[in-house]
């Protein structure tokens, strides 16, 4: 039997799926910037996006998962990993089961924060102190910009630590 495209349907067609999801945002941010992001996703690899001398850590949320739920998902990101030059924050924003679509890019919003910005000790981040600190997300089509932003030349002085 070789149906490759049945068995990533099958493990991966789900979009909503947490790990999926998480995939998923990693290869919009790659798509984003314009990069190859490569044959196969490598899952431990030290940064999830490198674009020269900036490296990422992406990382996703949304309020509507995969399974059955009672009310809406609390908004929390995890950002134990400190080795990259920044974070991008994915939140898929859509609220409505019915509505949510992964890949309706208009569904999406970012934040990228560099790994600096955040405090040491933090093991997560909510979406408010994201929200207080940096807004209400930025649209895929800023994200190139805002990442370009992090370039060694272009870094302006600290802002507020979350």
């Amino acid at each position: 039997m070789n149906d490759l495209d049945g068995f990533l349907r099958w493990n991966s067609g789900h979009l909503l799926e947490n790990r999926t999801r998480g995939a998923y945002a990693e290869w919009l941010v790659h798509r984003a910037l314009g990069l190859d992001p490569g044959e196969h996703r490598i899952e431990w690899a030290e940064a999830d996006v490198t674009d020269g001398a900036i490296t990422l850590e992406v990382k996703s949320a949304a309020y509507v998962q995969a399974w059955e739920q009672e009310g809406l998902s609390v908004i929390s990101f995890p950002i134990e990993q400190r080795v990259a030059t920044a974070y991008v924050f994915c939140l898929l924003a859509e609220q409505d089961p019915e509505r949510v679509d992964p890949q309706d890019l208009s569904q999406w919003r970012f934040w990228v924060v560099p790994t600096s910005k955040l405090h040491a000790e933090r093991k997560s981040i909510g979406l408010q102190p994201l929200i207080r600190a940096y807004g209400e997300g930025i649209s895929y089509e800023e994200l190139p910009g805002r990442i370009e932003a992090l370039r060694p030349s272009a870094l302006q002085p600290a802002e507020q630590t979350l």
